[in-house]
């Protein structure tokens, strides 16, 4: 499954495959590394790394920080995220926690509290 790529990206330009999925009803308690791309459709409570693209879903929960190369949240997080490239926070989704990140797109209908800080392509806070 291919998910559309930031625009920007040029030469730091990741693949945005899902070679991982926590499917509805999944729980996971502790901290999670994929090397590649996460879907979350189920709940994870705990640190989450992904070296590509994180798909959170609608009905996906996510409770701790998070580092990703880019993600796209359809569902809640609560925790810092740490977005290297881009994050897109989809209507009807919930952030409750600061985002660190280059890019940021939130579409109407996004619950949002906390603080954001955009970098620039040499800056390191992202």
């Amino acid at each position: 499954m291919e998910v559309r790529k930031p625009k920007d990206m040029s030469k730091n330009e990741i693949t945005s495959t899902i070679d991982s999925i926590l499917g509805s009803g999944s729980l996971c308690k502790g901290s999670i590394r994929v090397d590649g791309g996460l879907r979350v459709d189920g709940t994870i409570d705990g640190e989450v790394v992904v070296t590509r693209t994180l798909t959170v879903g609608r009905e996906g929960v996510i409770t701790g920080d998070v580092t990703v190369g880019q993600a796209i949240v359809g569902g809640k997080i609560q925790g810092t995220i740490r977005a290297e490239h881009q994050l897109e926070l989809q209507s009807g989704s919930s952030l409750e926690g600061d985002i660190f990140t280059r890019a940021l797109i939130i579409e109407d209908g996004v619950f949002f509290e906390g603080s954001c800080k955009m970098s620039r392509g040499n800056d390191s806070d992202a």
